[in-house]
């Protein structure tokens, strides 16, 4: 037997498709349920055997623009709700937003987006090109501190993702058709803005992980193949092939029905996609996936944390069997859940939740030790 490899060797060997010792764990939990006593158990597994991504980023802007920002109180309904109004200022003019956070959860919705029309889309294209200031030794100084307990990754915004989050489905996917001339005109400003940011920033960093998101709004049902060649193929090659051409590889959050799309998003510059969903909340067949792409791609999943308050234990044990079967041979594979926090939400039953996790874990553990025999 092997000795037994940190966190960083187990990741960097996963993500270099060389088998490590065993299947890189990967999960965190809500900051209250790591308050909570009852996730005792769980933290004490975790900090024994879940290895970790440490993200780290330079102050990219807001839209590569420097900027200050403020809160307002709107409106307070003790016991029930908040309305709060969030407001940027920027050198093109103030951009502002609300949400309404209701006292049952922690999430909020939106009730204005901070672009809602397109003069406001002008003003992001009219907008100069800032240099990145960066003193690039917090990021050394990180992966000092990190050490061999994690990988530490750079956290690359990408522009067509910042963008439909700040604005309302409806307008976005509207103007995409609608005002498309306009839509290619941001987009090659963002995106030529922020390539020019990377090339004076991976010089100095010589980073090799890098992670990245927002493609999940580019698939169906929101994008056709037709759209996703035009408005991410285009820009989004221009950021991740520039990483690659430097030695880097990124990996991407990506919700969704992404089995389509795994080969392009490797041709794009993507070499690596958490969390693989199964259906229904996604598309992706782990084991088809290993078969397509499993050689050049890291894959990370594909637990349903979603299920968690609804299904026992032990089918959790079973999927973490079934992931491991299906895609840990030869490397790269990372188990984890498919939902953020690993479904740990304090408004639902967090003891039936945090025993799900207890049993990923030990699953992973008792079933990913390398060779693979299942």
């Amino acid at each position: 037997m092997g000795k037994e490899m940190t966190p960083k060797e187990r990741l960097e060997h996963a993500w270099n498709f060389q088998e490590p010792d065993r299947v890189p764990i990967e999960m965190n939990i809500m900051a209250e349920a790591v308050q909570d006593l009852r996730s005792a158990k769980v933290r004490e597994l975790m900090e024994k055997y879940v290895d970790c991504f440490s993200g780290w980023a330079p102050d990219w802007g807001w839209f590569g623009m420097p900027y200050t920002s403020e809160t307002k109180e709107i409106e307070n309904r003790p016991g029930e709700y908040k309305r709060i109004q969030h407001i940027v200022h920027t050198p093109v003019g103030d951009f502002d937003a609300s949400h309404y956070y209701p006292i049952s959860t922690i999430d909020y919705a939106w009730e204005k987006h901070y672009i809602r029309s397109p003069d406001d889309l002008k003003r992001l294209r009219d907008a100069p090109y800032y240099p990145l200031s960066v003193d690039v030794s917090s990021y050394h100084a990180q992966v000092e501190r990190v050490g061999e307990r994690g990988l530490v990754v750079v956290n690359v915004p990408n522009p067509f993702g910042v963008l439909v989050r700040a604005t309302s489905r409806k307008d976005f996917f509207s103007w995409l058709i609608l005002e498309r001339t306009l839509m290619h005109d941001v987009f090659s400003v963002l995106f030529d803005h922020m390539v020019k940011k990377l090339e004076y920033l991976l010089p100095l960093l010589k980073a090799r992980y890098f992670f990245s998101s927002g493609q999940e709004l580019t698939l169906p049902p929101w994008m056709s193949p037709e759209m996703f060649e035009e408005y991410v193929t285009t820009y989004d090659s221009k950021i991740y092939g520039l990483i690659r051409k430097y030695g880097g590889k990124t990996r991407i959050h990506c919700h969704g029905n992404a089995m389509e799309y795994l080969e392009r998003f490797l041709e794009i510059g993507i070499d690596g996609i958490e969390p693989c969903e199964p259906p229904p909340q996604g598309d992706v067949i782990l084991k088809e996936a290993k078969r397509r792409v499993g050689d050049r791609m890291l894959l990370c999943g594909n637990i349903p944390s979603q299920n968690f308050r609804f299904t026992p234990p032990d089918e959790t044990e079973e999927l973490v069997k079934q992931a491991i079967r299906d895609a840990a041979s030869g490397g790269g594979f990372i188990l984890r859940t498919t939902g953020g926090d690993a479904g740990t939400w304090m408004a639902s039953n967090l003891e039936h939740q945090l025993a799900h996790c207890e049993r990923l874990i030990e699953a992973g553990i008792k079933y990913g030790k390398y060779p693979i025999s299942l």
